[in-house]
């Protein structure tokens, strides 16, 4: 694993490459494959590349000040979560099943 983790916009954009190296590695290999983390700009989301986006939009502010400040509203999103329990797990994974 690499050791030059950090928050700068540089740290962000080399951890949405890495995601996408290992979400991509396991998706050849014939296995399904869902993300979960943080990326709060357009340009890492687009580096990123998702098959399927869903947005977890249930809260305004977070733990995280530094985020929140550079933090795009997602332009390509296939599901939009406004409220917890929108959706039950089953409903979800309905959805994106044949993506």
């Amino acid at each position: 694993m690499a050791n030059d983790w950090d928050f700068s916009n540089e740290g962000r954009k080399r951890q949405s490459f890495r995601m996408r190296a290992l979400a991509d590695f396991e998706k050849e290999n014939g296995r399904l494959v869902i993300c979960d983390f943080i990326c709060p700009t357009k340009e890492a989301r687009k580096i990123f590349d998702a098959d399927y986006c869903i947005w977890m939009d249930t809260i305004k502010e977070s733990n995280y000040k530094d985020t929140d400040k550079i933090f795009e509203e997602p332009s390509k999103v296939n599901l939009r979560i406004s409220k917890w329990n929108q959706y039950s797990p089953s409903e979800i994974a309905d959805l994106i099943r044949d993506v």
